[in-house]
């Protein structure tokens, strides 16, 4: 743990100049500061038991970078005014905060964890037809919370492009609520990643169709079924590929655990709803029946 000093040394050389205050008559340390890098961004994952933080228009003067700051909250609460809006995070909400804003963020002395990530803002605006929603809490229940958290916290090799990080923030956060709107999206490329990305969190649901996808994306049929052929596929053998792919995955963490599992029970928690047709797409696919595929990895297990 940090003292204040030490700790808010950490927020005026990595933030910038954000106010720190300390609990009256408090000698004790005061949190935990620790920096990481994705995506070619700085994230800062703070801990504290502080008073407030301020941001004021003197700081706001003395910084020469401007960010957009995606704050996600992890533990406790952090009451936020921002943007002449009022919000309380809690664990899994997020909310967007400019720097050339003024902003209070107040814990109260109680124990809280966040992960702030260092956008800069002349990225985010890019493009953009509208400003971002800044000050307005995004709660957890939210549909694509899931997959911004795995945009952050996913471990693996980083993303060789950052664009997709700034687009889906800038989507997640638009003014108008459209959530999981594709055209958000600077590029095809983002925008087909995103309508896959759509899919595999669908993918269960058995009789998930083209609409179903076009609803949640924002898209007409014509417009997906367009975006496909762009991209040499279509939307039947894309849902079929990720649905294989996800019944893969269990099969080989099933092998790492020397469990062996139902193949059917698989089958059906990626949303096939024929067996038979699942057994003749998988030797389609991959030469071999899903319970050799299995024994495959299980063998290879064995040889390591």
């Amino acid at each position: 743990m940090m003292c204040f000093e030490e700790w808010n040394s950490c927020i005026l050389s990595n933030c910038g100049h954000y106010y720190s205050k300390p609990l009256k008559n408090s000698r004790k340390n005061v949190g935990n500061f620790r920096l990481r890098r994705r995506h070619g961004v700085d994230i800062a994952e703070m801990e504290c038991e502080i008073d407030q933080i301020e941001r004021l228009r003197a700081g706001i003067r003395r910084d020469d970078h401007e960010y957009m700051f995606l704050l996600m909250q992890k533990t406790g609460e952090m009451q936020i005014a921002h943007n002449g809006r009022e919000a309380l995070l809690t664990p899994g909400d997020s909310l967007l905060m400019d720097s050339t804003l003024p902003a209070e963020l107040t814990f109260n002395g109680n124990s809280a964890s966040f992960l702030s990530v260092h956008l800069p803002r002349s990225l985010c605006l890019e493009g953009v037809a509208r400003d971002p929603a800044t000050g307005r809490r995004v709660a957890r229940a939210h549909p694509l919370r899931p997959s911004l958290e795995a945009l952050i916290d996913a471990g693996g090799p980083d993303e060789a492009h950052a664009d997709y990080l700034f687009d889906f923030i800038a989507m997640m956060f638009r003014a108008e609520d459209r959530a999981g709107d594709a055209a958000g999206f600077r590029d095809r490329h983002g925008r087909f990643r995103h309508i896959c990305d759509t899919i595999d969190r669908h993918i269960s649901e058995s009789d998930f169709t083209i609409e179903r996808l076009a609803g949640l994306v924002h898209m007409s049929r014509r417009q997906l079924q367009r975006d496909f052929r762009d991209n040499g596929t279509t939307f039947t053998r894309v849902l079929c590929e990720r649905r294989m792919k996800l019944v893969l995955g269990h099969l080989h963490r099933a092998a790492g655990l020397n469990l062996r599992p139902a193949i059917s029970d698989l089958a059906y928690r990626a949303g096939f709803s024929d067996l038979s047709h699942f057994n003749r797409s998988f030797r389609q696919i991959y030469d071999m029946s899903p319970g050799g595929y299995y024994d495959q990895c299980l063998q290879a297990r064995r040889e390591h």
